[in-house]
């Protein structure tokens, strides 16, 4: 006979407590262990080798890259570009061809997709992978709503 049944949402709260409890005993481990080590008693030292993990790792560049909020932003336009198309709303998008040196024209219900920082478009039975960085111009109903 069971008096007491815990339930999964219980379950997994104490896991998550326990994990928690986990890390921080772990990281204070780490901290005590620093002030055994005579290298560690220079604060120049520390901001330095810090400084240059997180460098070789690339946390760096992953979570300061000015250029990422842009190619989000880009991205967000797009969707809605998308999303407002299939409404009835007439958008056109504009990359530039680097090698060609101009400029071609996409229209939304040829994106299949938006992944990462590429635009993935059908093009005569074929995928084509543009590079957000490469679009310079949306226009709707002939006013260009975004310019780079």
């Amino acid at each position: 006979m069971k008096f007491y049944q815990i339930r999964e949402e219980d379950r997994q709260f104490f896991y998550a407590l326990l994990y928690g409890t986990g890390i921080i005993l772990f990281w204070r481990g780490i901290w005590e262990v620093s002030y055994e080590i005579p290298l560690l008693e220079n604060v120049y030292f520390c901001l330095f080798v810090g400084l240059f993990i997180l460098t070789i790792t690339g946390y760096m560049y992953r979570e300061f890259d000015p250029l990422s909020a842009k190619m989000n932003k880009i991205s967000k336009l797009l969707h809605d570009v998308i999303r407002e198309h299939k409404r009835g709303d007439p958008h056109e998008i504009y990359y530039r061809d680097d090698i060609g040196g101009h400029s071609h024209k996409i229209l939304p219900h040829k994106i299949k997709r938006i992944e990462h920082d590429l635009l993935v478009c059908e093009s005569d039975g074929h995928e084509l992978f543009i590079p957000l960085s490469r679009v310079h111009k949306v226009h709707k109903q002939g006013k260009t709503i975004w310019k780079r």
